[in-house]
C-alpha cells in the first residue's frame, strides 16, 4: 500500500505542474529509463526488431512458410 501512495502522491504532484515543467519531468523520466535499460521495455523492443526482420526477409526471399508449407 505504501508504493501505491507513492505513486498517487507523485501524480497528483506532477498534476499540479505547468505543462511545459511536465514535459521536461517526462522526457527525464525517459532519459532515465534508456539510460537504465528498463526491462519492461526490452522484450518489446526485442520484438520490434524480429517483427521487422522476419518482415524484411519476406520482402527480399518470399515467405518461408508458403515455399516449405506440407498442406
Amino acid at each position: 500500500m505504501g508504493r501505491v501512495m507513492e505513486y498517487i502522491e507523485l501524480i497528483s504532484k506532477l498534476k499540479s505542474l505547468p505543462r511545459e515543467k511536465q514535459a521536461e519531468v517526462l522526457e527525464f523520466v525517459e532519459f532515465l529509463s534508456e539510460r537504465c535499460g528498463a526491462p519492461a521495455d526490452k522484450p518489446l523492443k526485442r520484438a520490434d526488431v524480429a517483427a521487422k526482420t522476419w518482415n524484411s526477409f519476406n520482402e527480399c526471399h518470399g515467405s518461408f512458410a508458403d515455399q516449405h508449407s506440407t498442406l
